[in-house]
């Protein structure tokens, strides 16, 4: 029998829009109807609200429904007891009749449960609307909005949803029915070309690329009809993957019929899909950030991955990406395909097969390398990168040899997805930028193992910083892998305690040859002994801080915005660490019995080394949030001076205090040498020791000459803007109507910094006065800015002179020898480089400006009488990214006459 709405000639989603209209209406008036035909008048003007309305904590039910409120017999709700008051129960089955202000909550205060009676009225006469609303209905146009005055935001928003094409995935257009809108014409069964089978290929190899960068599966790898239909319904065996679900005994003939589709194209598809698991599986097991479809922000275990924050989608829309089956039975079948095409003499051209085999081989590649995941900490494989790398030049020489199969990809696949979002457009990328991400992918894969060879938290620190700062930035995949590289199951790349970790690097820095980092401490097992004190003590910091110690590293792991945002977080929480760790260090002094230092008027001071390392770290923190806010181009051009001069401010704070770690650890050096020379014991202790402090020396000095390199700098850009802004030389990024001040700028600026207690905020007078150098000459801003940029050369040449690693300090090995090839040491050195660049054109910026003011001056001076002409100079800033941004972090301006070319 004929629907009647079919036969008044509505369409489903039009019928469905009415009715739903109608449901809630009458829903929305039922308990008020019910109500006054129990002749309960006095509940005719009350004010009828839902749970969630009235407690949006509350879960939302009907206030007649005795059964949605059963469990809480027996009790009164707080909010009824602050109303009235208590109700005592009854010995009788039935209920007291409650007061009818509480009619509203009806939550019943005996535990006899009586069932709600049923409502009947002699006066209710149904009557059959059926005609009257098809005929009402019909006369609406597709997509036309019914609503009352009662209609909420929230029913309209819902409503145009509703057959919506962009927003309804549902959504049947005029005369298309179901088969159109959820089936595809195209016939995964018939026979492919060889250069069709190769499009195909080229295509998905694009797709999964998209992935990669962060796009859905449902806009890339599952728009492809060959990937869904291998996939749903889900395959249980391996022999179920195909592209189409028949017998056993059909397959054979199948791929006798169309063995390129069939046995070469599923042996790529399978390869590819599992590949994808294998990279979801690592990337959801770590630190990654994912915006979802309703733009909600979750977090892979861990810690807690544009300008894009959100760098991966882990939805997988209920579909499996063979999970439970293993590569190797995949690899057999990629080796039968490339057996078979082998076999081919003479029936494929030798171009289209050889394309085929390394599309195919690259396959097999690919699979082992993610297979290996974090075992390749013991394996130290690069081969199967290194195999996947050479074929890729290969691949895109052979991509024009394809031709694109588009019908072999559809939108319509989104209507059948677990998925609420809308639907959205296929996403395409050029086969340039999949080969380009696929080489690089490959690359970081196979550089990223030289952080493997420990040999110091120093050349850790700097191998992951170098390698997660290329440009572009590796992709999430190698990223994740770096997070399990760095710490997995206790143990830092693979090997190393994360405590050791800790000491190694509390050794380098403030604690050489320390009596609280001795391992022998451990065995004492006497209570009053101070050693084991000593031990407990440190066993309690080393809870406390391993794990924000570790994050540092890991945090490096997300991209550029998540590392910045994440530090200007975990900052507030190593402030917190260094009042703890300073109330430790005055403890642990008792128990050492350290001897302190006259310093400061001879004033008795002690080391806190603890607080010193954490307050070392710490700045280090601030000092990259300063520095990556130029790399994201969050300040505007009026702000440049400002924070360049704060920059040199904390550089300068950092300075002082890596000198007072340094003096500490002289003095004791000098100690340890006397205290070795009069026990007269044997040399290689001695040696051991020497080396140790050497170790640490050494590390302050880079730390120092780096930090002096970055202070000299910030002061001559500093010095640049500060007269550049006096003249009005800068570019504004704000009208002249904005809602915007220096004061208000600096308060955005220095927001991260309020909480926290060391180094203090400099107040707004002084940052102002500082910013704009108020009270210095022109000639003596450009005079400072000029010696500012010669120191910062000379220091950035002695930073590139010392190297990116620490030199090996062991015994039989030259310090002077120079280190092996490294990529990521090439890395170093090119950031370095390009920061000496900026130098260089600071310097022929500065010169520019100096020599239009000493004309300017020349010309003041003949014309006394007449009023000074400003700077004709034109000031460009380039942006990050750009070849005339030598450096990310230095923004230096290119200057040029107002009316002539660029100097």
């Amino acid at each position: 029998m004929t629907a009647t709405w079919k036969a008044a000639g509505l369409t489903y989603n039009r019928y469905l829009a009415v009715a739903a209209r109608a449901v809630r209406r009458s829903l929305k008036e039922g308990p008020r109807l019910q109500a006054e035909r129990r002749d309960r008048m006095d509940l005719k003007f009350a004010k009828w609200e839902t749970a969630a309305t009235r407690y949006p904590n509350r879960r939302s039910r009907s206030p007649l429904d005795h059964n949605s409120v059963s469990k809480y017999a027996g009790q009164q709700p707080r909010y009824c007891r602050d109303l009235h008051p208590p109700v005592k129960k009854e010995k009788a089955t039935g209920c007291k009749e409650l007061p009818t202000t509480a009619f509203k909550i009806m939550l019943p205060n005996n535990e006899v449960r009586l069932p709600q009676p049923r409502l009947t009225s002699q006066t209710v006469v149904p009557r059959d609307i059926t005609e009257q609303f098809t005929n009402a209905a019909s006369k609406l146009r597709t997509g036309q909005l019914v609503k009352d005055e009662f209609f909420t935001l929230f029913e309209a928003v819902g409503a145009l949803e509703i057959m919506d094409s962009k927003m309804d995935s549902g959504y049947l257009g005029p005369g298309e029915n179901h088969a159109q809108a959820l089936e595809d014409d195209y016939d995964v069964m018939r026979e492919l070309q060889p250069q069709e089978v190769l499009g195909v290929m080229d295509q998905l190899l694009c797709h999964e690329m998209a992935w990669h960068m962060g796009h859905p599966l449902s806009q890339t790898l599952f728009t492809s009809i060959y990937l869904d239909k291998l996939l749903w319904p889900v395959p249980k065996t391996l022999d179920e993957a195909r592209f189409y679900r028949r017998e056993q005994e059909y397959h054979a003939e199948i791929e006798e019929q169309s063995p390129l589709t069939h046995l070469v194209l599923r042996a790529f598809c399978l390869a590819l899909v599992k590949a994808c698991d294998l990279v979801h599986a690592r990337v959801t097991a770590e630190y990654y950030y994912e915006v979802g479809p309703n733009c909600s922000i979750s977090c892979g275990t861990g810690m807690s991955d544009a300008v894009q924050e959100e760098d991966f989608l882990a939805q997988l829309y209920n579909r499996s990406l063979l999970t439970e089956f293993e590569i190797e039975p995949l690899q057999e079948i990629i080796n039968q395909a490339v057996s078979w095409l082998n076999e081919q003499e003479g029936r494929v051209d030798v171009n289209l097969k050889q394309a085929l085999v390394d599309r195919l081989e690259f396959r097999k590649h690919f699979l082992t390398a993610l297979s290996q995941d974090i075992d390749v900490v013991h394996t130290r494989l690069k081969e199967p990168f290194v195999s996947c790398l050479n074929l890729v030049s290969p691949i895109e020489k052979s991509m024009s040899l394809g031709t694109p199969v588009p019908e072999a990809f559809s939108m319509k696949i989104q209507r059948r997805l677990a998925s609420t979002v809308p639907p959205r457009p296929m996403v395409t990328i050029s086969s340039k930028d999949a080969i380009d991400h696929l080489r690089r992918l490959c690359r970081d894969a196979i550089d990223m193992q030289e952080i493997l060879d420990y040999s110091s938290s120093y050349n850790l620190r700097v191998a992951v910083w170098m390698l997660v700062s290329r440009k572009p930035q590796p992709a999430v995949y190698i990223r994740s892998l770096l997070q399990t590289f760095i710490v997995h199951d206790m143990k830092v790349l693979g090997s190393i305690p994360v405590k050791q970790f800790l000491y190694d690097d509390l050794a380098e820095l403030v604690l050489p040859c320390s009596t609280l980092l001795r391992p022998e401490n451990e065995e004492v097992e006497v209570p009053s002994d101070p050693r084991f004190q000593i031990v407990r003590s440190m066993e309690g910091f080393v809870k406390r801080v391993s794990q924000p110690f570790v994050d540092t590293f890991r945090t490096a792991c997300l991209n550029r915005c998540r590392v910045r945002r994440a530090l200007c977080h975990t900052i507030v929480d190593w402030d917190n660490l260094q009042v703890e760790a300073e109330e430790l260090d005055a403890h642990l002094r008792t128990l050492t019995l350290e001897q302190p230092l006259m310093l400061h008027g001879g004033e008795p001071t002690y080391s806190y080394p603890l607080s010193s390392w954490i307050y070392h770290e710490k700045l280090r923190q601030i000092r990259l949030i300063i520095q990556m806010g130029f790399e994201l181009s969050i300040y505007s051009p009026e702000e440049l001076p400002g924070m360049y001069w704060y920059l040199s401010h904390i550089c300068s704070t950092h300075l002082s205090h890596i000198e007072r770690i340094r003096t500490f650890v002289i003095a004791e050096s000098k100690r340890n040498v006397s205290a070795t020379s009069l026990l007269r014991r044997g040399n290689s202790k001695a040696a051991e020791r020497k080396r140790a402090f050497e170790k640490t020396l050494t590390v302050l000095d880079r730390h120092t000459m780096y930090l002096i390199a970055t202070e000299a700098f910030a002061l001559a850009l500093h010095g640049l803007y500060a007269f550049l802004a006096r003249h009005q030389l800068l570019p504004n990024a704000a009208s002249s109507e904005a809602y915007s001040s220096a004061r208000l700028r600096y308060e955005l600026r220095m927001k991260p910094f309020i909480p926290i207690t060391l180094p203090e905020l400099v107040p707004f007078e002084v940052y102002e006065r500082e910013a704009t150098l108020k009270g210095e000459s022109d000639a003596a801003v450009l005079e400072r800015a000029t010696a500012a940029v010669g120191e910062a050369r000379k220091a950035w040449e002695t930073v590139l002179a010392h190297g990116a690693f620490l030199p090996p300090l062991e015994p039989g090995k030259n310090p002077s020898t120079p280190p092996s090839k490294s990529a990521v040491g090439d890395d170093w050195q090119r950031d370095i480089k390009d920061t000496l660049r900026a130098c260089i054109g600071a310097s022929i910026a500065i010169g520019a400006v100096s020599k239009a003011f000493s004309a300017q001056s020349k010309k003041s001076q003949t014309a006394k009488d007449e009023q000074s002409s400003s700077l004709s100079l034109k000031v460009e800033i380039p942006e990050v990214g750009s070849s005339a941004r030598w450096h990310d972090w230095w923004a230096v301006p290119r200057i040029s006459e107002a009316n002539a070319g660029k100097t």
